[in-house]
């Protein structure tokens, strides 16, 4: 196996033992451990680090995005917490249950910025379990994206319907975006209106809905492959849109 370098994006190697890792090639961030540590020489890699802000390497420049690939690691952990009794499972730093919650979330690379701070809460709360507070995040995160987006057409306080058919006429979004944010305002509006009744399933919905949104619109995944740990531009005609 090469000598790993700063900034690389390094995976389990398949059927090996724990921690046996490698640079990463593809897309599907399934496999993804973490990044190597920077601010180190070359040809070091110290420790990796499998959560919060860092830097990537894109195409030779660095790039700051937020990375949470411990869904991973919680799948791997999981297996091994059910193997346990009781009372080892009691020492373990996070709960089974909260290990189960962050093991049904996809890793996640992303774009640093203020709707990374919005999904990053909205994902600690869920694996919190508090699914209400998840499902309002969720709609608050993609609401504010949206009048964001619709600022340049002067939409003001206008409801968030008119807000969306603005986005739609210019073609700001994608059709799929201005779905999933329907989608969204129409489930996070029924529980501010105490009509909710099966929080659990409905904030893991409006987490699956967000992240495609994220995977849409701000996902460092949508543009990029990674070769041998750096993130590398995918040709204009392999972008799906």
């Amino acid at each position: 196996m090469p000598i790993l370098s700063r900034y690389s994006i390094v995976c389990q190697v398949p059927d090996a033992e724990p921690y046996t890792i490698c640079f990463y090639n593809g897309t599907d961030l399934s496999k993804v451990l973490g990044i190597t540590q920077t601010n180190l020489p070359e040809g070091h890699y110290g420790w990796i680090q499998e959560c919060g802000e860092v830097v990537v390497s894109v195409c030779g420049q660095t790039q700051a995005a937020y990375a949470d690939f411990r869904p991973n690691a919680a799948r791997r952990d999981l297996k091994k917490a059910l193997s346990m009794g009781q009372e080892e499972q009691d020492m373990v730093p996070i709960t089974r249950d909260a290990l189960e919650r962050l093991s049904q979330l996809p890793p996640l690379l992303m774009e640093d910025g203020p709707y990374c701070k919005l999904m990053r809460e909205a994902r600690d709360v869920f694996v919190d379990g508090h699914y209400y507070a998840c499902v309002a995040m969720c709609g608050i995160s993609l609401e504010r994206f949206q009048r964001d987006k619709a600022a340049r057409f002067r939409v003001g306080q206008k409801k968030l319907e008119e807000v969306r058919r603005r986005l739609q006429i210019n073609q700001v979004l994608l059709p799929k975006t201005l779905g999933l944010c329907e989608n969204m305002a129409k489930l996070r509006d029924k529980y501010a209106h105490g009509r909710g009744s099966n929080p659990k399933e409905d904030a893991l919905k409006a987490l699956v809905w967000m992240h495609s949104f994220i995977e849409n619109e701000t996902s460092l995944m949508r543009d990029y492959v990674i070769v041998n740990g750096t993130l590398s531009r995918i040709p204009a005609t392999g972008i799906q849109t």
